[in-house]
This record gives C-alpha cells, structure tokens and sequence, in this order.
C-alpha cells in the first residue's frame, strides 16, 4: 500500500511504499509539519489516515 505525506507549506510531499517506511518517515519528521497522511489504492483513489497516525506524530 502506498502512502502520500502532504506537508502545510504544500511546497512538496513524500511517498512512501508500505506502513513500515510511513512510520520510519514520521520517526525522522522534518521541522515541517504534516498537512495530511493519505492512503493511495490501486485504483489511485485516496483516503485520509491522518487520524490514524496522529499518535506517531
């Protein structure tokens, strides 16, 4: 499952290819803050897990 972290500045955002590399990414969280942490399914449709990590931030 890929994953898509959307940062406030909306300048760029990162993708990540599994919950393992997700959460090793909020690990090294960036000074930026998170916007919001999408879910990205085969069919290109997205979901917001945000609530879902908020914990990991």
């Amino acid at each position: 499952m890929r994953y898509r972290i959307e940062y406030t500045n909306k300048s760029r955002c990162d993708y990540v290819n599994s919950r393992n590399e997700l959460l090793q990414k909020l690990k090294e969280k960036e000074d930026e803050s998170i916007e919001d942490i999408r879910k990205i399914y085969k069919s290109g449709v997205t979901d917001s897990v945000m609530d879902n990590y908020k914990r990991y931030l």
